[in-house]
């Protein structure tokens, strides 16, 4: 496969997944300032702003619709959901000899369909369509495309993405909070809430919603999980690419930096992770980065 046909795919995993996770953290976080009238807009606002490292320039931007201009319609915005859905649709554009048909006609109706507008009164719906369209995309990328090269770097992108998006809504959650009401905001938020109710069973518990997000082994969002299946897709890809048994240990420089990753979760307890909480999350972020910059020289800029 070409390098540059493997980086584009590996984006398109990204801003797709991306673009499905805006989606969900924007719909809780402005549903909980529209039906609760005891929310300070503006904090929560600010909190929105900080999941996704957006600079707030002045008190306007700290308004509903403001956040919805910004981060769902904004098309030169690749972290809005519009933006990333036509990022990704750039990249599939190049990358349409590895991608099924059924694949690129749906990653092209989603995005066109994406209103270049929406009012804080429409705005669930806009969400609903964001979130219904990619995981119609999701589905059809497994449902048609052969685990090659292409369906390893997509999958690869979109597990990426899920890390850094559950640290950054890690990081942004107020640890004080306790309250059944934030933390099934948070679980929501991840897409969590269902999953931890049949894994408890019972009240949910801001503890137990933290450690489920960052440490359950089969949780297929959990930051835990998708380090786990990191790892199996590059060693996949990697034995594709000719490498052997690995007797003295892995060489590649990606599945070095995940596994670190993965082992410092797991044979750790929640309460030494939550003692340094947003360091923890911090350098999860940079986790995801560090893996993307060994990509690149590994795959996709190869030194010659």
């Amino acid at each position: 496969m070409l390098s540059r046909i493997a980086e584009a795919v590996f984006w398109i995993g990204r801003y797709v997944e991306r673009a499905d996770q805006t989606a969900r953290i924007l719909d809780v976080s402005l549903q909980s300032i529209t039906e609760d009238a005891t929310h300070d807009v503006g904090t929560t606002c600010k909190d929105v702003y900080s999941i996704f490292g957006a600079s707030v320039e002045d008190t306007s931007d700290l308004t509903v619709q403001r956040i919805l201009d910004r981060l769902v319609t904004d098309r030169q915005n690749p972290s809005s959901i519009a933006g990333a859905l036509q990022t990704a649709r750039e990249n599939a554009r190049g990358a349409r000899e590895v991608l099924s048909t059924e694949v690129w006609e749906s990653l092209n109706t989603t995005t066109l369909g994406m209103p270049r507008g929406v009012r804080p009164s429409r705005m669930h719906g806009a969400f609903q369509y964001a979130k219904d369209r990619c995981a119609v995309v999701n589905g059809l990328i497994d449902a048609s495309m052969t685990r090659d090269e292409a369906w390893l770097f997509l999958r690869i992108g979109q597990l990426l993405e899920r890390v850094d998006m559950v640290a950054r809504i890690l990081q942004a959650h107020d640890l004080e909070d306790a309250s059944d009401g934030n933390v099934v905001m948070l679980l929501r938020s991840c897409r969590a809430h269902e999953a931890y109710i049949r894994s408890y069973r019972g009240r949910v518990r801001a503890a137990r919603a933290i450690e489920f997000l960052l440490l359950d082994s089969i949780f297929p969002r959990s930051a835990a999980h998708c380090l786990i299946e990191l790892d199996e897709a590059l060693e996949t890809l990697a034995k594709l690419h000719g490498s052997s048994f690995d007797r003295m240990g892995t060489e590649d420089p990606a599945r070095r930096i995940v596994g670190r990753a993965a082992a410092s979760l797991r044979y750790r307890s929640l309460d030494d992770i939550v003692a340094d909480f947003e360091t923890e999350m911090e350098q999860l972020q940079r986790v995801t980065v560090a893996v993307s910059r060994a990509l690149k020289s590994t795959y996709f800029e190869p030194s010659t």
